[in-house]
């Protein structure tokens, strides 16, 4: 405006009708009709080259600020910080078992009509146990591992629940309430999405072991659509609401974890595509064949969704504890395999129906001592473990899926018992063979009068039962018991102490946490009741 009133001073014929313009108004005024091009009037630029480059000027620096202003005012209204608030993560976890299968789960939801643009659940375990130190002598104060997180819908159009399976590949396998508790961990829960304007946001949630509910649900809060209409109707009074399974009520935390991990061997993965539903029975038997000489050890396997699995093997190996072997040298155990009518053991399966595999105890087998009974007692401490792999297949890529299950000797493997037929025949209407999967896991004794009782198995398991040996629970896909062999003396739950389960401020590791590692975006209090509102 300045260079605009001394042009016009110094040379008036630049500016047409200017008569000696003067005053930061009028300079004032000129500028904002030269940015804006709304019109001169009597008053216009001339045939004058220092008029013309300063128009020049003017125009490019208008359009500078133009495009600061505009950019500084949508970055404002546009800030993605604002849409984290509206992704509602529950102030609960839960581990529970859902069809046999033991899950970490928690809930979220997008309380906001406008969809979310790719989202991303992401979780992560976090120990804050005693120091470890490396044999290089480093420090390892914290050990951060990923939970693989399953399906997420790519729009979020209802609540969902996120699942984590907790088996061998799992960083929690072998946790017990009582462990987490001794390693003070907590499980970051890290949401990721794009607003419809294309600018990346997060929303976190973190859970302490007390926040880990054992054998819980949540509750209901998705309502049907009204009798001719086809909106479902969302509670949200009750998104972070969880309730006791049924036998949980009044069990503590302590109580409920050690009942959810031992959970019911005789449940039945639901068939579930890119889920893992491999099934081994929950017993063994012990039957004579049609050869009363030689006895047969008998288990079942199966698959509930048979058409995503390939590749399928099954393998058993029995382990022995003892103090020496044979010749006397110190020894923990032994393990020697279990032949099932494969020669290597590598033979692939079709689980297209449900399997019986056998072990024939002949004088080859490692079992040959089993048919004495006086022999087989030193078997009566003795585990059998299966192990079922196969590969499945996920869109290009294959996924191998196990599972395994434990058998003790004295009380999983039951004499003169047969499995129940679970596979009827096809019909005349669709030729399909149809499973009774209720009767898996189910056996029936051998009649007293049938050729195939013996009376040797019933003493064999009558020795075992008073053998004295401590009892065990049932065979399980995911026991603390068999699992918590592998894990750091420092996890186990005698050393724990509770005055170090959350340290609020552990200068050994240099990490006050004050009950958490992080504080979270907003209060969560706030935001059921900003969802009420809405």
């Amino acid at each position: 405006m300045k260079c605009m009133m001394a042009c016009c001073r110094e040379d008036n014929s630049c500016v047409e009708n200017s008569n000696g313009l003067e005053g930061f108004a009028n300079g004032h005024i000129m500028s904002v009709i030269t940015a804006q091009t709304i019109g001169y009037g009597n008053t216009w630029p001339n045939e004058c080259w220092q008029g013309a480059w300063l128009l020049i000027v003017h125009q490019v620096f208008a359009m500078i600020m133009n495009a600061v202003t505009v950019g500084i005012i949508f970055s404002r209204v546009s800030f993605p910080q604002q849409r984290g608030r509206t992704i509602a993560i529950s102030d609960s976890a839960i581990i529970a078992r859902r069809d046999g299968i033991l899950k970490f789960m928690f809930r979220i939801a997008d309380i906001r009509q406008t969809q979310v643009i790719a989202p991303r659940v992401k979780a992560y375990l976090y120990t804050w146990g005693p120091l470890r130190y490396t044999a290089e002598g480093d420090r390892i104060p914290a050990k951060i591992e990923n939970l693989n997180i399953g399906y997420i819908d790519g729009m979020l159009l209802l609540p969902l629940v996120e699942e984590h399976n907790i088996d061998e590949r799992s960083p929690l396998c072998g946790h017990t309430h009582q462990t987490l508790m001794s390693v003070a961990a907590e499980i970051v829960i890290t949401f990721e999405g794009t607003t419809e304007f294309g600018n990346d946001f997060m929303a976190r949630q973190s859970y302490l072991p007390n926040e880990l509910r054992w054998g819980h649900c949540f509750k209901d809060m998705l309502g049907l659509p009204a009798p001719g209409t086809s909106q479902y109707r969302i509670d949200f009074s009750g998104f972070h609401e969880v309730l006791p399974l049924i036998g949980f009520e009044d069990l503590t935390q302590s109580q409920a974890c050690q009942q959810t991990i031992h959970g019911d061997p005789s449940s039945i993965p639901y068939p579930l595509l890119n889920e893992n539903t491999f099934v081994i029975s929950s017993s063994m038997v012990l039957n004579h064949g049609t050869d009363r000489e030689h006895p047969r050890l008998q288990f079942r396997v199966g698959d509930t969704y048979p058409n995503q699995h390939v590749g399928i093997t099954v393998r058993a190996l029995i382990y022995r504890w003892m103090d020496r072997d044979a010749a006397g040298v110190p020894q923990d155990y032994s393990v020697q395999p279990l032949e099932i009518g494969f020669a290597s053991g590598q033979d692939r399966l079709l689980l297209w129906l449900p399997m019986t595999m056998t072990h024939v105890i002949d004088e080859t087998s490692p079992l040959s001592n089993w048919k004495i009974p006086e022999d087989a007692l030193q078997d009566a401490d003795a585990t059998i473990v299966i192990l079922l792999e196969g590969y499945k297949y996920a869109g290009n890529d294959q996924k191998k899926d196990i599972r395994m299950r434990f058998f003790h000797t004295h009380q999983n493997i039951h004499p003169n018992h047969v499995f129940q037929p679970v596979v009827s025949p096809p019909t005349v209407d669709d030729r399909k063979p149809r499973v009774n999967w209720v009767d898996f896991h189910t056996v029936m004794p051998v009649d007293s009068m049938d050729t195939n009782h013996s009376g040797r198995l019933e003493a064999l398991a009558g020795l075992w039962r008073t053998s004295g040996v401590s009892q065990r629970h049932s065979g399980t896909p995911y026991s603390n018991e068999h699992t918590m062999h592998s894990l750091p003396h420092s996890w186990r739950p005698g050393s724990f102490h509770a005055s170090k389960a959350f340290p609020s401020d552990d200068s050994s590791i240099g990490n006050p946490r004050k009950g958490r590692t992080w504080l979270p975006f907003f209060a969560k209090q706030q935001q059921v009741a900003g969802m009420m509102g809405k």
